[in-house]
């Protein structure tokens, strides 16, 4: 099982395509981090990570050094542009996830990413300081902007390189998309079916996945089971490629 914990809703950047910058910008308490490792089994791989800049919390490496302590891996997906100190990362990650969309200024500055230069200056010190590079993997949204630059690049330095659509869940979708198209349902969730994901939000908030982001209509993960299983889309699940496997969306 894989665990992941939203650790802050800020970010220096404002991403088109992130639901976290339509959402109250705030920082996890102390206590509720505390509270949701307990619930976690040592030897876990556990990202903080969820709709935030993970490095803008102020007690970022305190969390590292608590998974650390309790017998877990740390992982996160960061920007790159707060990486201060490569050596402490490098110590602490055996593997740390970089977000890079493009390799043009412009585009990078249109769709929200208002620094790449920071960027591409925190991954060239998390390469040197981190080896073998296939302990960095690089996480790419493919809105429609050309992704080849970007795999060359992965390529060439041995960085990991994975590339994840934009979403076509109503969560997202209402922030973006010009078109979506779901065609038709399976009512089938791998995270339902086969459990390998918990996914704890900037409320403690525990979730099969992480593309809940209204949880209003929320009940919990035996609820969505219940009622995929009736052949029914729950309403926190409506528009998720999970179900709607056929699901594109047109955005760029």
């Amino acid at each position: 099982m894989f665990y992941q914990i939203e650790v802050t809703t800020r970010c220096n950047f404002e991403c088109f395509y992130c639901a976290g910058r339509n959402m109250a910008q705030r920082n996890m308490e102390w206590a509720l981090f505390q509270s949701i490792l307990g619930r976690i089994p040592a030897g876990s791989t556990v990202s903080l990570q969820g709709e935030g800049e993970p490095f803008l919390h102020p007690r970022f490496w305190d969390m590292v050094e608590a998974l650390r302590a309790a017998g877990m891996v740390p992982y996160t997906i960061t920007n790159g542009t707060l990486v201060d100190d490569p050596a402490r990362v490098a110590a602490c990650f055996p593997v740390i996830g970089v977000s890079l969309d493009t390799l043009d200024p412009e585009l990078s500055k249109q769709t929200g990413r208002l620094s790449l230069e920071r960027v591409l200056e925190g991954l060239a010190r998390l390469h040197q300081a981190m080896q073998p590079a296939a302990r960095i993997v690089l996480h790419t949204v493919d809105f429609g902007q050309p992704l080849e630059p970007v795999r060359d690049h992965a390529r060439t330095q041995g960085f990991r390189h994975i590339v994840q659509p934009l979403q076509p869940k109503d969560d997202y979708a209402r922030y973006y998309a010009n078109e979506v198209s779901l065609g038709p349902c399976s009512y089938r969730c791998r995270y339902i079916e086969q459990p390998s994901l918990r996914y704890y939000n900037i409320e403690g908030l525990e979730m099969p996945c992480f593309c809940i982001k209204q949880t209003g209509h929320y009940r919990g993960i035996e609820a969505i089971a219940a009622e995929l299983k009736a052949q029914r889309v729950p309403a926190t699940c409506r528009g998720c490629r999970e179900i709607y496997p056929e699901a594109r969306v047109r955005s760029w």
